[in-house]
């Protein structure tokens, strides 16, 4: 049995020592072990308990207790796989400094735990040199485990700061309403849009780095805020649609130069790409699907193009053919929106809260 016992206490090692690496140094999503299954799962644990107490405050603390649970789940492999390895070696090739040694199952935990926490306490001595070795390799497994685990956990922390400030750029510059015709206003004002493609190639770099951050620290996915305005679902539905209505709402001849300018494209092409990269690593199978508001889609786009007018912007003349294109082009994106709101718990209602509540527009009676 003692080979037994030694063998699965090396493949715990090695479990532990691959998730690191590919979840610190080698930070890819979808490449983990243990951490991605175990934040999905502790993900799922804590939307239940939300339910269940009716308190979606709750969910807020998922993110940081995913971590603590990652870390704490590091230790206890390599600690419980070193103590398995040790154990048969208690009493003969590790002795106790003084009375006679323990050799049940507890004692190897102890002496696995001060060598890997590098505590050093001494009243359990290796005597042959592979059990030297064995605690040379522990403590230096420890003390590099530690130091990875406070950079990791730093660098998250510092991702989710950058990703949050994002967040709360995109929700101010659309002035707290949270959708795409803000921002084409404040772009446009008095009909020139001569400063809005700086603003648009920063959010189009922005998106990819929301991407490459999400992609390194996956657990970033599971910092959940109970206010709309955090969420990725809203900070991607202002994006696209901010692509999308450049793309349908305005006069073609009038802002040529915009619509198909590199920043536009960027932005449309970048927010597709990241929208589909992170639907592909976050959410569950089955979770992204066709949502029929075509005729709620139209009636947003009305509502745009009267609030582009009254200020001045000139948009198509055919607005029935852009509000065509706009649904055709909506289509693309909008199930993946809705996939991510509904999976992190948000209403639709509160990430696409300007849709929701936008009046009829006049062009939907005089264009249908």
């Amino acid at each position: 049995m003692n080979w037994l016992t030694q063998t699965i206490g090396i493949g715990l090692i090695i479990i532990a020592a691959i998730d690191i690496f590919i979840t610190v140094l080698y930070p890819r999503t979808g490449n983990s072990i243990v951490s991605l299954p175990l934040g999905r799962g502790i993900w799922q644990v804590f939307r239940w308990l939300a339910r269940w107490l009716k308190s979606d405050r709750l969910m807020a603390y998922c993110g940081s207790v995913v971590l603590v649970v990652v870390a704490i789940f590091w230790i206890a492999l390599f600690i419980i796989g070193f103590a398995l390895v040790v154990w048969s070696m208690l009493g003969e090739e590790i002795v106790a400094s003084q009375g006679k040694t323990p050799t049940d199952f507890g004692t190897a935990i102890y002496y696995s735990g001060f060598n890997f926490t590098t505590l050093g306490i001494g009243d359990l001595v290796p005597q042959s040199t592979i059990c030297r070795l064995l605690t040379i390799l522990q403590a230096g497994l420890g003390f590099a485990t530690f130091t990875v685990t406070l950079t990791y956990l730093l660098s998250v922390l510092n991702a989710l700061t950058q990703r949050n400030l994002f967040a709360l750029s995109l929700h101010h510059r659309t002035a707290t309403k949270g959708n795409a015709a803000e921002l084409l206003l404040s772009w446009g004002i008095g009909g020139e849009f001569d400063n809005g493609k700086q603003d648009i190639t920063n959010m189009a770099r922005d998106l990819l780095q929301l991407l490459e951050s999400h992609n390194s620290y996956p657990v970033l996915h599971y910092f959940r805020f109970p206010e709309p305005h955090y969420s990725l679902a809203r900070m991607l539905l202002i994006t696209m649609d901010a692509a999308t209505l450049i793309k349908t709402a305005l006069c073609d001849r009038e802002y040529k130069s915009l619509i198909h300018s590199t920043a536009v494209t960027e932005l449309q092409s970048s927010g597709l790409y990241t929208l589909k990269q992170l639907a592909d690593s976050f959410l569950p199978q089955g979770a992204i699907k066709s949502y029929s508001c075509e005729a709620q889609w139209r009636e947003w786009y009305y509502y745009v193009i009267q609030r582009l007018q009254f200020e001045g912007i000139k948009t198509p003349e055919d607005i029935e053919t852009g509000a065509d294109k706009y649904v055709s082009l909506r289509r693309e994106w909008n199930s993946e929106v809705a996939a991510f709101a509904k999976h992190m718990a948000y209403r639709w209602s509160d990430i696409a809260s300007a849709e929701s509540a936008s009046p009829i527009s006049p062009f939907n009676n005089s264009h249908r």
